[in-house]
């Protein structure tokens, strides 16, 4: 079953792998949806657990923890209201333990920071990737480390399509 620390082993694995044919090359992690709570796991676990520090993390369509989000997410909105919601669909991830809390992960990083949300984002609310950035810029002792980009509405990137924006590859430099 997957799992957050199952996430956690594979993405240090790749890690260690991807290092040992890099050479001097830059790694980073860059992570969607999900998976920006996968990579700010992995990059604090690497920091903390290893001394090592990941070169960057790119975080697309990024939420604060996995509880927040599916409270914001608009596919819920119809169930918030029913009695159980809180326990058969919020409580149920905490009981299979998975937070993916990017918001207390990036508190510990050092590490240069990305954020990239569209405004017209209809999966994560944009409300919660500006929630993470603050966060991470508070913590950050190098406020220039942290960085958001948005991405306006007439552009209609929405939340899959960030990465078919032509100016990413010089945003991201």
């Amino acid at each position: 079953h997957p799992s957050e620390k199952g996430f956690n082993t594979d993405v240090l694995a790749l890690y260690d792998w991807a290092k040992a044919r890099s050479g001097n090359s830059s790694i980073l992690f860059w992570g969607h949806s999900l998976g920006t709570g996968v990579a700010t796991n992995a990059a604090r676990k690497l920091q903390e657990e290893r001394g090592v520090q990941v070169d960057a993390v790119i975080l697309e369509s990024p939420y604060t923890d996995i509880r927040e989000a599916a409270t914001h997410m608009p596919i819920t909105m119809i169930y918030r209201h029913f009695p159980g919601f809180e326990y058969l669909i919020l409580d149920s991830l905490a009981l299979g333990n998975i937070f993916f809390r990017s918001n207390e992960n990036v508190k510990v990083l050092d590490c240069p920071l990305l954020l990239l949300h569209a405004e017209d984002d209809a999966v994560v609310p944009l409300q919660l990737g500006r929630k993470l950035f603050e966060t991470a810029r508070s913590a950050y002792k190098d406020k220039t480390k942290v960085k958001l980009i948005t991405f306006p509405k007439k552009l209609g990137l929405g939340h899959d399509y960030i990465s078919f924006n032509p100016e990413l590859p010089t945003l991201v430099k």
